[in-house]
């Protein structure tokens, strides 16, 4: 299965690991070319590296890789804040090209407690959302590490779950600052 991850080399590499070891055509997008040096996994990598601020390029690369490995049936995507349209950019271009349904796993922080509203998605893809919490300790809280996360998201992929809290929400006001 052709598979799209954004954000995939940095705290979500252990998922496009994880997914190519699967057997997945994992398609990366990554802002930085050199974040793509350090995957063991290039055989099944497929390497984007474009800005998602950068809409007109953002289209055009999606669409590339689509050509190139077929539609995109599974969808991770960690989209910072700054890149508002990036998100339907992407999920429409992922649409535009796969006449059946096909899933979109959307990494939220931990923000999203305040606003769990989902984003609008097209009528073919099944939204899920995973939204990355904290750890509450004995001695106070601390964020997710990559290994939580990609667990998380593993979890999150295998059960199919429509959302997912990765750690902790409560008590907000304990969370990690």
């Amino acid at each position: 299965m052709h598979t799209l991850v954004v954000g995939g080399t940095g705290m979500l590499a252990g998922v496009t690991r994880w997914l190519a070891e699967q057997g997945h055509i994992v398609s990366v997008v990554s802002r930085r070319a050199k974040t793509f040096g350090h995957v063991s996994y290039r055989k099944s990598l497929n390497a984007i590296a474009v800005d998602y601020r950068d809409t007109a390029p953002l289209r055009h690369r999606i669409a590339e890789a689509i050509a190139a490995y077929g539609p995109i049936g599974l969808a991770v995507f960690w989209i910072h804040t700054d890149a508002e349209e990036a998100f339907g950019i992407i999920a429409g271009e992922i649409s535009n090209h796969v006449g059946i349904p096909w899933r979109l796993f959307h990494v939220r922080g931990s923000a999203a407690y305040l606003h769990p509203e989902p984003p609008k998605v097209p009528p073919n893809c099944m939204y899920r959302q995973v939204v990355l919490g904290f750890v509450a300790e004995e001695t106070g809280s601390r964020w997710l590490t990559h290994a939580e996360i990609t667990g998380g998201l593993v979890e999150a992929i295998r059960s199919d779950c429509e959302r997912l809290v990765v750690g902790t929400l409560e008590p907000w006001e304990k969370r990690p600052v």
